[in-house]
């Protein structure tokens, strides 16, 4: 899907990114910084794949100068780690600087403007990437700074500035666009890339593989061979120290808002004619569409809310949701939420989709399943209970993509039993995984969009599910209450069994 991943990880020694770049970081001194970014960059260096002159210039207010956050940065390292290359990481140190900066003080953007200019004079320098690894509410503030003080002003070999964001962008429709306007009119679309990690996981790369160079699935992708579609997306955890964030969020807007749709759009869009960016979004944006005409008519049949409760287990009591920290003792926020919805169009027509994630389940777990009919030949309707061929794809905590099948039992009467082959990548030895963070700075520094949400793709998933809160609201969908670290609520269960069907997920 990603030429420009494909050609990393195929040749890691070959140096892929040939100019220089600045890559200020606005939150350097943040857990994301320290556990995800700054990693990142250690495995770039350590493939040999960052040119050779590049700096990365974190701002913050935690520490008093480089030496301090250099150390901070280490530590980070081998906790997350346990064994660090010194040589690599020295290597990656002298590219690092540390610049003290308050998101408020006016002053503080001149300077680090200045600094900016400097280096430009030494350096010949392409591009600038501004990274805002910071609190959602400090996104517009930071970006109309940049531009106010001239910033984005800055000689650059290519003109070229680029503005990464995290999610959550927006908490609604009406939020996301008032942040996507200010944005716009400081940095073109073409050089705004929107993160969502969930991208830039193995796996969820690999599904248009799946679907397009493998003619005996790509020719039965479609309605007249598939029954049913799971995408499920469990959480051991609970809120930890997100309860701020998540009460006002829930799991809708922090799981399916992003990470299901997204995954959802890859399974369900139409075939693209290319794989550029635009491209694969243009197809992933017809699918949100359809999505948002939706009516959700019979939401109250279709929807299972639920909110995890305390339970004991092992002899030790574990929370309910209501008494996490920071979340009030009275929340009706949803936890867990399991929704079946359809395409009315002529590929999925008639096939029921059913997407499901929860916090304080039994066990963490994601996987996207692929259910095919059950169209036997005649010769063997009397053989009763035959499973239905399945494909799984493996997000986590395995990697991997296994196909159930049915054959002879060795033996036997022609008695059919069914059978798998899988392929676990996370298995093979040596095998080590890119972490997703990796390949979309790789990606970022690169120009390509392949990973990033557009515009639109956010646009019409927020309507969706803007559309789903208010008609649970005006329709006062029951918020069911099921025990910490189980299944979820029974009710999710019904939810398919009303339609002769089981979640694939279940013990």
């Amino acid at each position: 899907m990603n030429e420009t991943l494909d050609k990393l990880y195929k040749n890691p020694d070959n140096k892929n990114i040939e100019e220089n770049f600045q890559f200020i970081l606005f939150g350097g001194t943040g857990d994301l910084a320290h556990n995800k970014i700054i990693p990142a960059f250690y495995n770039l260096a350590a493939k040999d794949i960052l040119p050779n002159q590049y700096t990365i210039i974190a701002t913050g207010r935690r520490y008093d100068n480089k030496k301090e956050y250099l150390d901070a940065l280490y530590n980070s390292l081998v906790n997350k780690k346990g064994k660090v290359d010194n040589r690599i990481w020295q290597l990656l140190a002298d590219h690092i600087d540390y610049f003290q900066l308050s998101f408020k003080d006016d002053n503080d953007f001149k300077r680090l403007k200045n600094n900016l200019e400097n280096k430009a004079k030494k350096e010949k320098v392409s591009d600038r990437i501004f990274y805002l690894a910071t609190a959602p509410n400090f996104f517009a503030e930071i970006a109309k700074k940049l531009k106010s003080f001239g910033l984005l002003d800055v000689a650059l070999e290519n003109n070229k500035a680029r503005l990464v964001i995290e999610k959550p962008f927006g908490h609604d429709f009406k939020s996301a666009k008032k942040l996507n306007d200010t944005l716009t009119n400081i940095f073109s679309e073409k050089n705004i890339f929107r993160i969502d990690h969930y991208l830039g996981k193995e796996m969820i790369q690999n599904i248009m593989v799946i679907r397009l160079s493998n003619p005996i699935f790509r020719a039965l992708w479609n309605k007249d061979h598939i029954d049913n579609i799971q995408i499920y997306l469990n959480e051991s955890e609970g809120v930890k120290d997100r309860g701020k964030y998540y009460d006002d969020a829930g799991v809708i807007k922090d799981m399916f808002q992003n990470h299901i749709l997204q995954v959802l759009s890859l399974i369900a869009m139409e075939e693209p004619e290319n794989l550029t960016a635009k491209e694969i979004s243009d197809k992933k944006v017809e699918v949100f569409k359809e999505l948002a005409d939706n009516d959700l008519s019979n939401i109250d049949r279709h929807i299972v809310r639920g909110q995890y409760d305390s339970e004991q287990v092992d002899g030790e009591k574990i929370n309910s949701y209501q008494e996490e920290k920071g979340i009030d003792p009275q929340s009706k926020t949803a936890t867990f939420l399991a929704l079946k919805l359809f395409l009315n169009n002529e590929r999925w027509q008639g096939v029921p989709i059913y997407l499901k994630s929860g916090k304080r389940l039994n066990k963490k777990e994601a996987a996207i399943a692929v259910e095919f009919k059950d169209d036997f030949h005649s010769a063997y309707l009397d053989q009763k209970n035959i499973d239905n061929n399945l494909l799984l794809i493996k997000i986590q905590p395995e990697e991997g993509v296994s196909l159930r099948f049915n054959t002879r039992k060795p033996a036997s009467n022609n008695k059919i039993i069914p059978v798998e082959m899988e392929f676990c990548q996370s298995c093979q030895q040596f095998f080590n995984s890119p972490e997703n963070y990796e390949g979309l700075i790789y990606d970022m520094i690169a120009g390509d969009k392949t990973l990033f949400t557009s515009w639109e793709e956010v646009c019409y998933s927020w309507k969706f599910i803007d559309k789903i809160q208010a008609k649970c609201e005006e329709e006062n969908i029951t918020l069911h209450k099921y025990p910490a670290l189980s299944q979820g609520p029974d009710a999710a269960d019904k939810l398919l069994e009303t339609d002769g069907r089981s979640w694939l997920d279940k013990d």
